[in-house]
């Protein structure tokens, strides 16, 4: 005669197979941790130390800069960081007294806007436009910003007030 144990286990099994089509792999076992006596027990939660406190999981973390380059890279913004980086230290790419005269206005498909305070610091910058690329080249990389586009000042605006004349602007009257 077949001991009861063993009946309800293939019973057990019986219906294993018939739901899933296959038995579960009894030789995968649960970690065992020695309890206090010598005795195994397997280990559920979270392990806990010899007074009962809970044991501080080991973690890895990734660096804050691994995680912002990769997603810098994943969502294609080097170019516009880059561009904002251009903007934001002018003065160390041309200098103090060349950042004195001159302000960055925007960046818009590899070119760089720049309004001068006067024109003949406009022309100045004209002629060392080479210089500026090659340094914002060796500071941002290659591609970045391939074109300058140098302003002087803007002319003075005749409208004056919310209820102005249409017309070409102040000219000879006298005559």
């Amino acid at each position: 005669m077949t001991d009861p144990i063993d009946q309800a286990f293939e019973r057990i099994r019986e219906e294993a197979r018939k739901r899933n089509g296959r038995l579960p792999d009894l030789n995968r076992q649960r970690p065992v941790r020695k309890a206090q006596g010598g005795v195994g027990k397997h280990v559920r939660g979270r392990p806990t130390g010899p007074d009962g406190r809970y044991r501080p999981r080991p973690r890895e973390f990734e660096s804050l800069g691994s995680v912002l380059n990769r997603e810098i890279q994943t969502r294609g913004w080097g170019r516009e960081i880059a561009g904002g980086w251009v903007s934001g230290n002018w003065e160390e790419l041309v200098g103090p007294k060349i950042a004195q005269h001159t302000r960055v206005e925007m960046i818009k498909d590899k070119k760089l806007f720049i309004t001068c305070d006067s024109t003949a610091w406009a022309t100045n910058l004209r002629m060392m436009q080479k210089q500026i690329l090659q340094v914002i080249a060796e500071k941002v990389g290659p591609n970045i910003i391939s074109e300058l586009r140098i302003f002087g000042p803007k002319a003075p605006s005749w409208r004056k007030g919310p209820l102005h004349v249409k017309g070409r602007g102040p000219r000879d009257t006298y005559g």
